[in-house]
Formats: C-alpha cells, sequence, structure tokens
C-alpha cells in the first residue's frame, strides 16, 4: 500500500500542534487551580492564531468533563462553560455572506448543544 502524501495544511497544522503542546501541558495545570486567564495566555504565547484559540476552547471543554465527572457544584461549572462557549464562538472568523453568517451561526449552536450536553443543563437560561 503506498503511503497517502499530507498535504501542506495537514503539515502545518502538525507542526502547531507540536508547538502548543508544551503550552497547552502548563494551561491545563494552570486551569485546575482556576487560573484562567493565565491558562489562556500560556496557549496564546505560544499560538495567536484560530488554531490557538480552539486549543484553548477544547481546553476549556476537557476541564468542564472533569468537574462534571467529579461532581463539582454549578459555582464552579458556569465559568468553565462560558468560557469554553466564549472561545468556540470567537474562533469563527468574520461572515462576509449571508451563507456564512448561517454556518457561522449553526456552528455556535451546535457548540452550545456539545457544552450543554456536557453539563446537562444551560447555566444562562
Amino acid at each position: 500500500m503506498t503511503p497517502v502524501a499530507r498535504s501542506t495544511t495537514d503539515l502545518y497544522l502538525e507542526q502547531l500542534a507540536r508547538k502548543r503542546a508544551p503550552a497547552v501541558a502548563t494551561a491545563e495545570r494552570l486551569l485546575q487551580d482556576d487560573r484562567f486567564d493565565e491558562a489562556e495566555r500560556e496557549i496564546q504565547r505560544a499560538d495567536d492564531s484560530i488554531y490557538g484559540a480552539l486549543e484553548i476552547a477544547r481546553m476549556y471543554r476537557r476541564r468542564l468533563e472533569q468537574l462534571v465527572a467529579a461532581g463539582e457544584d454549578r459555582t464552579c461549572l458556569a465559568p468553565v462553560f462560558r468560557r469554553a462557549l466564549s472561545w468556540a464562538h470567537g474562533a469563527y472568523p468574520e461572515p462576509h455572506t449571508a451563507i456564512e453568517a448561517e454556518q457561522r451561526d449553526a456552528g455556535r449552536a451546535e457548540d452550545r448543544a456539545e457544552l450543554v450536553r456536557i453539563l446537562g443543563y444551560d447555566p444562562d437560561e
């Protein structure tokens, strides 16, 4: 079987992920202590692109899953939920057409639904 060549984009994304990895590990430790701003800055220093923003959103989603599994109370969960949602929503590019706006809105709705599924309720309702 002939190996499939990876695209330039795939190679670039792999390079960014490797560059972010140490920062993500540090950021996740900071997040354990609710040091949100420091955790975010750690990843942004390593990767201030949209992919860094997506990694921050994923980091908060993982943290939310941990907190829910540990049975934390709602006062601990809501700030993590809101930051996860904010970073996920902020990672969408500005739409330039109605179709792009619809796609962004649909994606944002899916992001919220996933976080609500993890949490079991919507803290903003």
